[in-house]
């Protein structure tokens, strides 16, 4: 009887636990927001899609360009005519007679001013579209660094929690025969100090990982709390692949340059064109009436001529401001011609250079450091090495790991360097100088979350400045701004 009461008692138990699960997931399920249920993995493509079209300062430079636009026509219109009409009263009949006036005027503009004028409207339209396409590829190569950094983060994240699995495991493996005083009670202590440090180092990793989804948010135009999800990044093949030649012809930058010169020009020829006047002409009517009868009606034509009497205040100054202004974009357009010719060669030996990381890291560094940390966690299960010893390799593989992931994304940011811009804003450059070595033990976290030696194995330097010619970095991402990766955007 007590058996049987006993499992009663269990029985019931275990469908209380049951029934509890099953409405613990059923709530959960039934209050997690559908999009964190049923949403697809986030693409770079798909991201950059959503940040073109719901950016605004992407959207806010596009409507300026726009706006230009429909101001060209209005710039070459002729001035709107001046119509008056009046009453004069005539001294004469005993103040009984009064005569009606009418007047109308016109000013004609001397031939090449409105044209002239329409071309200055057209050209700043035409360099703000170039602008606009300036701002695009910054917002694009800006969201294309965070959604990679994003990526990376999750990685160490990963790492981290697979490096204290790796922990956790080896000490379950000496707590057998444990016994306080010997090596094992010394390995126990030791793997709680560094799952101290890996939770701490976890930490950091979620706080830059709340800051970079914010971030994502931010460049596409949603809340910042919204859920990110997971970010699903597909690298090719580089065995074969060989670097894009920049098309330096089409840089929105350079062809700003070229609508400024364009514009300088024609202002310089209105300048000039403004020491000839313009014409006046004025039609005159007028009816004498009274109380007892109507006088007959006049009329009259009149030509007239605004004088550039101050043609030394004004349309002097002018001319001399519009060539001083046409020679200043032609330098300009040469510094950032040379510029781009010295980014381009310095971008495909990025992409080079990244590229050859990746093929060294793929085919000798990862396997090697795989076989080492098999051997190293074989040799300390047989007491051969110290636990400090097996984390030393378990600590360079995990960097290792980061290491290639980053010379990965290195070759991503170099294609669209080539690609979408050469040098603004300023592209990191992440691919390691060397891979980290085995024996140190001394550890440093790195600048993008990896654990990094002393050997200095990611640079994460700010890449080229960019020549630009506007000083305003994209509207909520100032370049000063640290991204927590090791030095800023």
């Amino acid at each position: 009887m007590r058996e049987s009461a006993l499992a009663t008692i269990h029985r019931a138990h275990v469908m209380n636990v049951r029934q509890l699960i099953y409405v613990t997931f059923f709530v959960g399920f039934t209050f997690m927001p559908v999009n964190e249920l049923f949403a697809e993995p986030l693409t770079l493509e798909v991201f950059l899609s959503q940040v073109r079209s719901g950016n605004p300062e992407l959207q806010s430079s596009k409507l300026r360009a726009e706006a230009l636009w429909q101001r060209i026509e209005p710039a070459g219109a002729l001035d709107d005519p001046f119509v008056a009409a009046g009453v004069d009263e005539v001294p004469f009949r005993g103040g009984d007679a009064y005569m009606r006036q009418y007047q109308v005027s016109q000013s004609i503009p001397f031939p090449g001013k409105r044209a002239a004028k329409t071309a200055i409207a057209e050209s700043r339209a035409l360099s703000a579209n170039s602008d606009a396409e300036t701002s695009k590829r910054e917002v694009t190569v800006l969201a294309t660094q965070v959604f990679y950094k994003t990526y990376y983060n999750t990685k160490a994240l990963e790492l981290n929690d697979k490096l204290k699995q790796l922990l956790q495991s080896s000490v379950e493996s000496i707590k057998s025969h444990y016994k306080t005083g010997d090596a094992n009670h010394h390995d126990v202590l030791l793997a709680k100090v560094e799952t101290s440090i890996l939770d701490i180092e976890r930490l950091r990793l979620l706080r830059e990982q709340k800051i970079l989804d914010a971030l994502l948010n931010e460049l596409r135009n949603l809340p910042a709390t919204t859920t990110v999800g997971t970010l699903d990044v597909q690298f090719p093949n580089y065995d074969l692949q060989e670097p894009e030649d920049p098309d330096l012809k089409n840089q929105p930058e350079l062809k700003a340059l070229e609508y400024n010169v364009i514009q300088a020009e024609e202002e310089q020829a209105l300048a000039e064109l403004e020491y000839f006047p313009d014409f006046v002409i004025q039609g005159m009517a007028e009816q004498p009436k009274s109380r007892t009868m109507m006088g007959p009606s006049n009329w009259g034509v009149m030509v007239g001529v605004n004088v550039p009497l101050y043609f030394e205040e004004k349309q002097a100054p002018l001319a001399s401001a519009a060539i001083k202004d046409k020679s200043a974009s032609i330098l300009e357009e040469k510094k950032i011609k040379n510029r781009l010719d010295t980014e381009a060669i310095d971008a495909k030996k990025q992409f080079e250079t990244a590229r050859d990381v990746v093929a060294l890291y793929k085919n000798e560094v990862i396997p090697s450091t795989e076989l080492a940390a098999n051997s190293a966690k074989i040799d300390y299960i047989a007491r051969r090495i110290s636990l400090t010893q097996y984390l030393d390799v378990l600590k360079v593989q995990r960097t290792q790991e980061l290491e290639y992931l980053a010379a990965q994304i290195d070759v991503e940011l170099a294609r669209t360097r080539l690609r979408e811009l050469l040098s603004a804003p300023p592209i990191l450059k992440l691919a390691p100088t060397k891979p980290s070595l085995f024996g140190t033990s001394v550890m440093r976290g790195g600048g993008m979350g990896a654990a990094e030696t002393v050997s200095d194995t990611v640079s994460m330097g700010r890449g080229m400045s960019g020549p630009t010619r506007k000083s305003r970095a994209p509207s909520g991402m100032n370049e000063n701004r640290n991204f927590g990766m090791g030095g800023g955007m």
